[in-house]
């Protein structure tokens, strides 16, 4: 007997000891971590926002949640990334949102949503039409949509300067590389620009020998960092928004607590935010700072925009239709008026 209760003993003794190692270990096991892709070096505004996320997260979750960003496209470029979101084997990425799956997403690029910072604040925040259908679309892909993240208004980096160039419905004497989705080719095109299909690996050169006499597609600060030795104007034409998606695999959040969920997503909405009051700085500043380098920044006035603005809502948004149905469009022009009738 006596031997038993020692045996019995003994036996409770490891159980005790194992229960404690291997309760450590599933503790340890529940922290979740989060892998972070991004498409910018590590300067970079957006990269930075990245970063500010990762530590307010991790403080606030003390430590339940583990984030570790990749930046520069180490985990692949956008495509690739949002691929890899769909399938879980990414957990997080900022990153453009590729069109490949459903040609409606590209609905964020549609010129004109907004004309200015003010409308920006309106068309691109939570419960807005635009930021609903961005959650439903990315959703039906398995993926969760948390925010935009602002980068700048876009305009037109020129080699030369056709004089009608604040004119939305001239003809303009100007060959504009315009990236590969109809939304911009149709726009240019409406606009009087004569349209070429360049890979922006190839932009730089292209502008420097002539294949092309500008761009769309950049805002101010990309105009700035990346070909301010090659172009002679900046048209500041507001056309579109630079912007990205803050954006989260299923599986990712199938691993969070719900308390934890609020947490990443009201983070990635709160710098989400504050990236639109930085791009408004940021658009001021590089504007100023193509100024300096001897760059011709062509500044178009209220009235101009809403010129641009109406070309661009009557005459290319309808054309449009197919791509991004009628819904869409129906949808954006419905919440850009009301856009419009606050602000009057």
């Amino acid at each position: 007997m006596k031997i038993m209760t020692k045996s019995r003993r003994f036996i409770s003794v490891i159980a005790l000891l194992c229960f404690g190692l291997f309760g450590g270990i599933a503790t340890a096991a529940q922290t979740v971590k989060i892998n972070f892709a991004g498409m910018f070096a590590p300067d970079h505004p957006v990269t930075q926002a990245q970063q500010a996320f990762k530590q307010e997260v991790e403080e606030a979750t003390d430590g339940r949640v583990e984030v570790r960003v990749f930046p520069a496209n180490q985990l692949g470029d956008y495509t690739q990334v949002f691929e890899e979101l769909r399938r879980g084997t990414i957990d997080m990425g900022l990153i453009t949102i590729p069109s490949q799956f459903d040609t409606r997403l590209e609905i964020m690029y549609l010129h004109y949503l907004a004309m200015n910072y003010d409308e920006v604040r309106k068309t691109y925040m939570p419960g807005s039409f635009l930021f609903s259908t961005m959650e439903r679309l990315v959703g039906d892909l398995g993926v969760n949509f948390m925010a935009f993240e602002v980068d700048g208004f876009g305009g037109f980096g020129l080699t030369r300067l056709p004089e009608n160039v604040t004119d939305p419905q001239a003809a303009k004497d100007i060959l504009l590389r315009v990236p590969p989705m109809d939304i911009f080719k149709v726009a240019a095109e409406d606009q009087g620009f004569q349209t070429v299909a360049v890979p922006f690996a190839e932009l730089y050169t292209s502008l420097q020998t002539g294949v092309a006499d500008g761009w769309s597609g950049g805002s101010s600060m990309l105009n700035y960092l990346q070909f301010r030795d090659v172009i002679k104007h900046f048209v500041v034409a507001n056309n579109f928004i630079d912007a990205y998606g803050w954006l989260a695999s299923e599986k990712l959040w199938d691993k969070l607590s719900p308390q934890d969920r609020k947490i990443v997503r009201e983070t990635a909405l709160k710098y989400a935010l504050q990236s639109i009051d930085e791009a408004e700085e940021n658009d001021r500043a590089h504007q100023q700072k193509l100024e300096e380098n001897g760059i011709n920044v062509v500044k178009l006035s209220d009235k101009q925009l809403q010129a641009w603005a109406q070309q661009a809502r009557t005459v290319t948004w309808p054309k449009l239709r197919p791509r991004l149905t009628d819904e869409l469009i129906d949808g954006m022009q419905a919440a850009y008026a009301t856009v419009q009738a606050a602000a009057e």
